[in-house]
């Protein structure tokens, strides 16, 4: 199957924030109209105020139900304004009778409001997930076009040896000199390498694999609740400066989307020149575990040139962080002997 096909097969296009939220108005709003509607054409004004659970709940409970905190809460307005005020009584105060009319509105309000942020969480997390699930689609596709490419190779070099053609030694690119879509096709056994590899394999696997990819320094640092961080890989100086560079970069990315960010040495308040390409993931494990995953760059082009290739190691890195976490269950010792392995 080629790349082009498994892209387009697994793919699938979603409403965006603002979509949903335009269309689940819009149907609520057509919704009460239509009720509003039939009470002036088939029923008598004000029939619906006189039942004992007006119409328009079940616009407002779906509402919220389906779309969330927003949506449910608009519909609550505007059903208020299509109900009106009741008739006020003969000698009723007007303390009592706006207290009588705001009854009904606050009751849908409150009710949108609670129906609402719950299934709004619901909505987050949705979301969430489908974003996350076209990103491993961008990487997948990736690393298939990649895949087709060593099989084509493959194919190519068996034909000529069947023909008894021998390849040119020269025509050959070498590993320093090749292109820059050539460094996935190098990198597969490196990074199937990452991928399978268990806790005492990861610092060697992580390492192998970013050499063959990055032309600079790459460190992941890996946090464990209770257990401090760890550094695996490369850094300009040492260990103990990418740990605080770590720190400073989970400070700088709060409150930002996505998974991978270009910074400038400069924002961390760092003295030196250069950026950073950062990939921070988050295992789904039972120790509370996250990565950073960062490229050391001599400037901002070269940062952002690297991010397809620091989105597919880390998200390797994180596969092998999540069968690690499997590991601390182990006795003490064993851990230990698992962190401090070069």
């Amino acid at each position: 199957m080629s790349a082009t096909r498994l892209q387009s097969d697994t793919v699938h296009r979603t409403p965006r924030p603002r979509e949903t939220f335009q269309r689940g108005l819009l149907g609520s709003v057509v919704l009460l109209l239509i009720i509003a509607g039939a009470e002036l054409l088939f029923l008598e004004p004000g029939y619906f105020n006189s039942l004992a659970l007006h119409p328009f709940w079940i616009v407002i409970v779906i509402a919220a139900m389906q779309n969330g905190v927003a949506v449910g809460a608009i519909t609550s307005v505007i059903a208020t304004l299509l109900v009106g005020l009741p008739e006020r009584l003969i000698d009723e105060s007007a303390t009592v009778y706006a207290a009588r009319a705001a009854v009904l509105p606050l009751q849908w309000f409150v009710v949108a409001l609670i129906v609402g942020f719950y299934r709004q969480k619901e909505i987050e997390e949705t979301d969430g997930l489908r974003a996350e699930v076209i990103r491993l689609e961008k990487i997948s596709g990736s690393l298939a076009e990649e895949v087709e490419r060593m099989d084509s190779m493959v194919a190519a070099l068996e034909s000529k040896a069947a023909s008894g053609v021998a390849p040119e030694p020269d025509t050959a690119p070498k590993p320093d000199t090749a292109p820059k879509e050539d460094l996935f096709h190098r990198a597969l056994p490196e990074l199937a390498a990452l991928a399978g590899s268990y806790g005492a394999d990861l610092p060697h696997s992580f390492e192998d694999a970013a050499d063959t990819l990055f032309d600079g320094p790459v460190a992941l640092v890996v946090s464990a609740q209770g257990r401090g961080e760890f550094v695996i890989g490369t850094t300009p100086e040492n260990d103990g400066d990418a740990t605080n560079l770590a720190q400073l970069i989970t400070k700088n990315l709060e409150g930002k989307k996505g998974r991978s960010h270009t910074i400038l040495l400069k924002d961390l308040g760092v003295s030196q020149e250069g950026a950073l390409r950062v990939a921070r993931q988050k295992p789904k494990t039972d120790n509370d575990m996250t990565a950073l995953v960062i490229y050391y760059a001599p400037d901002r082009e070269s940062a952002d040139a690297a991010t397809a290739r620091l989105e597919i190691i880390s998200e390797l890195s994180r596969i092998a962080i999540e069968r690690l976490s499997r590991e601390l269950e182990a006795p003490e010792s064993q851990q230990a002997d698992t962190w401090d392995r070069e």
